[in-house]
């Protein structure tokens, strides 16, 4: 209780003390490397490790003896529900007291003493400093969140003020689903329900227009790729890569072969179709830019194993077996149309796959096969017919290709461009 007690002190001094300004902090690169935008630099000492991704830090010369919450930028560990000192003593989700555990030792191995970076000296999440944290030891400075996520301890969370640390912390992540490190191994957290099913998770990140508009033009698809057996959904959880989460109902599961939608906004569930219940957007959009945005939905099952996830855009590992076999062309004119044409020796299932025509998207229902040699024809402005195996009805409600010059790409949801087309004025 005595430990409880100082625990919640401490946070109301955090809370109510005047934060640690641009005036006290330094100047240097942000990344551990020369290359790259500046930050602000302070020093301190870590006194508490609330979590394994939040720490108290007293500062050096902020004029205080405040020890303040400082959210490690770019990052986020899976959560715990019991805090303390006492490692034997924490409890949480599964990964959450191993993550805790190794941003421990981190710190203890240089001797709790930090450097902490932020691009914007005002970074907050919600009362907490939001700031890079490096430790040093044997002479060098260790950013904790590369070595966290670079181990798969945490899932990489993008930041648009503090994106210096984006593009770097989204490869590693790439590369530790690839090697399957902790929380990128599907049965760390031991055997679970349809232990072994496979199933195909994608995410559309992106609704047409403006995202804050329509919630639930952005959504989640699960697919069942067992033929024969369901996929039980009960109890299991979909997140985004922040704390937005949505636990499914006891009797929800994806039958053989097919799939579900998973909507951010407000709908009644139903076999087929459920909502997030969010009223704004669950998802980053991509930025092609230096700040290099993007995000990612996870899939849990009840126990805490990570069993399906699409993260984007893909910056590791992203080469297509289907890149170099489709060929698209379109018809701007009159009655509008796009053909994908497979080229290749193999057949080629579509959905994974959308055509953009900006601000405008089309994904593809699942089995969208077009076989060598076929082509599939996706129609516009057309939306009371039905759609049959290679012809497809994209309702635009109008005309959306300039006629005197336009692109049409074709992408993977993981934002990697496959081919496209262009005419006129436009080039790809």
């Amino acid at each position: 209780m005595r430990r409880l007690k100082l625990l919640l002190l401490t946070l109301l001094l955090a809370a109510t003390a005047a934060p640690a300004t641009a005036d006290a902090a330094g100047r240097g690169p942000c990344l551990l490397r020369k290359s790259g935008p500046e930050c602000y630099v302070w020093t301190g000492k870590v006194t508490f490790i609330a979590d394994g991704d939040t720490v108290y830090v007293d500062i050096d010369g902020d004029g205080s003896r405040t020890h303040f919450p400082v959210r490690i930028t770019g990052m986020n560990a899976m959560e715990q529900t019991t805090y303390t000192s006492r490692a034997s003593a924490r409890r949480g989700e599964c990964h959450a007291v191993e993550a805790t555990a190794r941003l421990e030792q981190l710190l203890r191995a240089g001797g709790m003493k930090v450097r902490l970076m932020a691009q914007d000296p005002a970074s907050r999440s919600i009362r907490r400093l939001r700031r890079s944290l490096a430790v040093r030891v044997n002479g060098r400075w260790i950013d904790v969140a590369r070595t966290l996520i670079s181990e798969g301890h945490a899932i990489w969370l993008p930041n648009h003020s503090e994106n210096a640390w984006n593009r770097d912390y989204s490869i590693l992540q790439g590369r530790a689903q690839r090697a399957q490190l902790n929380l990128w191994d599907y049965d760390y957290c031991g055997a679970g329900p349809a232990e072994g099913a496979q199933m195909r998770l994608l995410v559309n990140w992106d609704a047409d227009g403006d995202d804050n508009l329509d919630a639930n033009g952005e959504w989640v698809r699960i697919t069942n790729l067992d033929p024969v057996n369901p996929l039980p959904l009960g109890g299991w959880w979909l997140r985004d890569s922040a704390l937005r989460r949505l636990v499914f109902p006891s009797w929800a599961e994806v039958p053989p072969g097919s799939h579900v939608t998973i909507y951010a906004g407000i709908g009644d569930d139903n076999e087929s179709e459920f909502y997030w219940g969010l009223n704004s957007p669950a998802f980053e959009n991509v930025t092609r830019d230096g700040t290099a945005m993007g995000d990612g939905a996870y899939l849990f099952d009840p126990q805490g194993d990570l069993r399906a996830s699409q993260i984007y855009p893909c910056r590791e590992a992203c080469a297509d077996p289907n890149a170099g076999n489709l060929a698209m062309g379109a018809r701007p004119r009159g009655r509008e149309s796009i053909q994908i044409t497979n080229t290749g020796p193999v057949p080629i299932d579509l959905e994974p796959y959308r055509l953009i025509s900006k601000p405008y998207s089309y994904a593809f229902a699942p089995s969208s096969i077009v076989q060598p040699g076929e082509t599939m024809r996706v129609r516009l402005y057309e939306s009371g017919d039905e759609d049959s195996a290679l012809t497809r009805y994209w309702a635009t409600n109008g005309p959306i290709l300039n006629n005197g010059g336009d692109v049409i790409e074709l992408r993977r949801f993981d934002d990697v461009l496959l081919t496209c087309t262009a005419w006129g004025s436009r080039s790809c």
